[in-house]
């Protein structure tokens, strides 16, 4: 039985909106959806409550038999309830517009093991949809949409190993606000029976830590947003600004975790936002309102303000806790000199820097870094920033918490559009010099 992650929130919305009777389509309606397609059936109609402009929100939940599968479905059919047949659609009656499709489903297993499993459920202008698959590694995914307009909002996404008991994270990608957050099984903790993923906690009252529930550890994920319209590789290009494509991660504890000394008060924090452009290359801007002075200012590493890169190196997959020698440090100073640090010693990056304003007018400090090797994130990637005040370090933000001077977990880069989302959400484009959320 594929274990179900749909937060209990849409569960408590999807109680509202039952499947209701089987409604009389138009003629047109019926062109519109069925088309040529025989064995075109309505199997429900979902009342979805009403668009922001006051229109009625109906979805319809279309199957088909096997003689009208998808061009690019197994011949062998898709298994939506065991048996082969041509799949389901779901499509949007939004008042007196013409039907739109918003999703298509053939389930062809989903991966090696067969378990592939699709639920969808309709709430107040919202559609969720739940998929399962994998192979040893297993993956469930929910997605809500809003209907009007169609978009994927958020997503809640499981891995783990079948083999591993530690092996289970689960990661929340917010679409709206470009964020992801994510829970890893800790490694150091009982080995136990529970193959799969943890459970979020449920009280969402209190406040995400680097240690959520016990038995759990948290991180903040570093994003790699879509760049480009055409889905090509995109490069910022020099003297450009990060805007709000990413919240920033603030010294005073926003979106990250002080891990050294005390929050920053307010008019005192450093802002830093940082974006993946691939799997070896971060873009990464900082707002420091004290770091002027110190920034030529004499003194060792430790009492500049500076970034430290955290790289996993563990091929086999494990995130938490791991030996130094299973991590490789990197301290990058804000002249855009790089050091060697902790851990494995791996080659440094290339570094470029440059100076930019923000979208509040205020003077930001830019690097580019590009590591030699292609896949230098495959297994994780973590960051810290150090403020100093009066030439000695005061306090440590992070994306993930720390003992022993190492990161407890290294969570994956989460790259977007994540699946086989239309349209493709998390997108980022260059506006007035500056990345900002896609309208």
């Amino acid at each position: 039985m594929p274990i179900r992650i749909v937060p209990l929130l849409w569960l408590a919305f999807v109680a509202l909106y039952p499947a209701t009777a089987s409604g009389a389509l138009t003629a047109a309606q019926n062109a519109a959806i069925c088309g040529a397609r025989s064995s075109c059936k309505i199997a429900n109609r979902y009342d979805a409550g009403k668009s922001p402009a006051g229109s009625a929100l109906t979805v319809l939940e279309l199957r088909l038999a096997l003689r009208d599968k998808p061009n690019d479905a197994p011949d062998s059919g898709c298994r939506s309830e065991g048996a082969p047949d041509g799949g389901r659609e779901y499509w949007l009656l939004d008042g007196a517009a013409a039907p739109k499709r918003i999703l298509k489903l053939c389930n062809d297993g989903y991966g090696a093991a067969g378990i592939g499993d699709d639920t969808v459920a309709v709430a107040a202008n919202r559609l969720i949809h739940t998929q399962v698959g994998g192979s040893a590694w297993r993956w469930e995914s929910t997605v809500a949409f809003t209907l009007s307009p169609w978009r994927a909002i958020d997503e809640r996404d499981c891995s783990f190993n079948v083999l591993s008991p530690r092996s289970g994270t689960i990661t929340d990608i917010d679409y709206l606000r470009m964020s992801a957050r994510s829970i890893a099984k800790d490694g150091a903790g009982e080995r136990g029976e529970d193959v799969g993923c943890p459970d979020w906690p449920a009280d969402a009252s209190r406040p995400f830590t680097p240690e959520p529930a016990r038995g759990l550890l948290g991180a903040y994920n570093i994003l790699a947003p879509n760049l480009d319209a055409n889905g090509n590789a995109a490069k910022i290009p020099t003297g450009g600004a990060i805007g709000n494509c990413v919240p920033a991660m603030t010294t005073g504890g926003a979106n990250g975790f002080v891990v050294v000394g005390k929050p920053a008060p307010a008019k005192e924090a450093a802002q830093i936002r940082v974006i993946a452009g691939s799997l070896n290359s971060l873009l990464i801007q900082v707002f420091d309102p004290g770091a002027g002075v110190q920034d030529a200012a004499a003194r060792p590493l430790d009492d500049l303000p500076h970034l430290a890169i955290w790289t996993g190196l563990d091929t086999s997959w494990a995130r938490t806790r791991l030996p130094l020698g299973d991590l490789a440090q990197i301290t990058v100073d804000l002249n855009g000199r790089a050091y060697p640090g902790r851990g494995r010693k791996e080659a440094a990056p290339a570094v470029e820097r440059w100076r930019a304003r923000d979208a509040a007018g205020r003077p930001v400090i830019v690097l580019r870094l590009v590591w030699a090797k292609d896949t230098e994130f495959l297994h994780g990637a973590a960051i810290a920033y150090s403020q100093a005040e009066a030439g000695k370090r005061v306090r440590v933000v992070a994306t993930t918490g720390f003992a022993e001077h190492r990161p407890l977990y290294m969570p994956d880069i989460i790259s977007l559009p994540n699946g086989n989302i239309e349209p493709p959400p998390g997108n980022c484009r260059l506006r007035d010099g500056r990345l900002s959320i896609a309208d």
